[in-house]
């Protein structure tokens, strides 16, 4: 999901959170299909796309339904996945792919967790 596409939808007063999980979801299921080097860059365009909470939840980012998993972009998680997809998007089809999905899957879990109020670690 681009940041255009993600504007026009919650312009149009669809939920920021959905949005926010619908991107994971999309950035977790393209992930299953990567094998070349500018998909894995892609990959990491898709998961740097800023997301409607932040504004919603400015000065108050601790009321944020996935702060817990963020944390202001400092959060162990959320540091780590974002690593992880850096290091695909320089390395590519080089490095074992189910380690990239692992990560994902378990941050997609934990964004899903927070959303539900749930207290889930990417440890659980």
């Amino acid at each position: 999901m681009n940041f255009e596409e993600m504007k026009l939808r919650y312009d149009a007063g669809e939920d920021s959170l959905q949005l926010t999980l619908e991107k994971w979801d999309r950035i977790y299921e393209f992930s299953k299909n990567v094998f070349h080097l500018n998909h894995f860059q892609e990959l990491l365009k898709a998961a740097v796309v800023p997301i409607f909470l932040c504004p919603e939840y400015a000065n108050q980012c601790t009321m944020c339904p996935i702060y817990t998993a963020c944390k202001q972009g400092t959060s162990d998680e959320w540091s780590r996945v974002i690593r992880l997809i850096q290091a695909y998007a320089i390395a590519g089809e080089i490095l074992p792919l189910e380690p990239l999905l692992g990560h994902i899957e378990g941050f997609v879990k934990r964004l899903r967790a927070c959303s539900n109020g749930a207290d889930y670690t990417m440890d659980n």
